[in-house]
């Protein structure tokens, strides 16, 4: 999915895997809150099981608040579903 005025979203989380990103943006698309994934392929190399690398999870400017509540609200429950 392609979004217009992207430059205006700000990182909200950094994943270490493609896994852990794609939880966090399930749990804030749950939420209705518009997700990008960018990967910094200056810095990502391929290894035969993927690619490994920085994923910084990003939304909406005016979303940021209500996404880092929600991500610490997770984080500190651990509760991930």
């Amino acid at each position: 999915m392609k979004y217009n005025g992207t430059e205006r979203w700000v990182a909200v989380f950094q994943a270490a895997t493609e896994e852990e990103a794609n939880i966090v943006k399930g749990m804030l698309g749950a939420a209705k809150i518009p997700v990008l994934l960018d990967r910094d392929a200056s810095e990502a190399f391929e290894l035969s099981s993927g690619v490994f690398g920085e994923i910084v999870v990003k939304v909406p400017k005016q979303l940021a608040t209500k996404a880092a509540k929600l991500l610490q609200k997770k984080l500190t429950t651990n509760k991930w579903e």
